[in-house]
């Protein structure tokens, strides 16, 4: 999805390796378990990888980015985040509909992600972009906080 415009003048474009750093950068700023940029790009090219990034199209400056993959007719999120000045302008829910569009065109009949179950904006935008809970993973996310937060796999029909 290349040069999609919308809230705030936010284009939404496939990453490119010139992108991994920025991405790296997003990512370590919302997440506790922080990713190295060798880490991004191997994501990044795995065998049906998906990277997006989100950016304000006056002057480039990264706003987000998905990292997903295709893997015969299922897609997986891996990671979706949105610096926090951006947040609450639609951007996730923009990079997560070009995501699916994405991965509906190369076949996935699915998405599926997980979510920690105590992070209230990130389950509101899975749920009401139509994301189920199908399973819980008990204490899963555990880098960062004083106590295991459980995970919520989720899974959205894309046909």
């Amino acid at each position: 999805m290349t040069g999609s415009s919308g809230p705030g003048d936010v284009g939404i474009r496939t990453a490119t390796a010139d992108d991994y750093s920025a991405i790296a950068g997003l990512q370590a700023a919302a997440f506790a378990d922080r990713w190295s940029v060798d880490a991004v790009r191997r994501i990044a090219t795995l065998h049906g990888a998906i990277a997006l990034l989100a950016e304000r199209a006056a002057d480039g400056t990264p706003l987000g980015y998905l990292l997903g993959q295709v893997v015969t007719d299922e897609a997986e999120v891996h990671s979706l985040a949105v610096a926090a000045a951006a947040r609450r302008q639609g951007i996730g829910r923009r990079l997560l509909a070009s995501f699916e569009a994405m991965a509906a065109a190369l076949g996935a009949a699915s998405v599926v992600l997980e979510v920690a179950a105590d992070d209230p904006v990130a389950v509101g935008l899975y749920e009401s972009a139509g994301y189920a809970v199908i399973a819980r993973r008990p204490g899963y996310y555990r880098i960062g906080r004083a106590e295991p937060v459980d995970a919520e796999v989720r899974r959205r029909s894309l046909r």
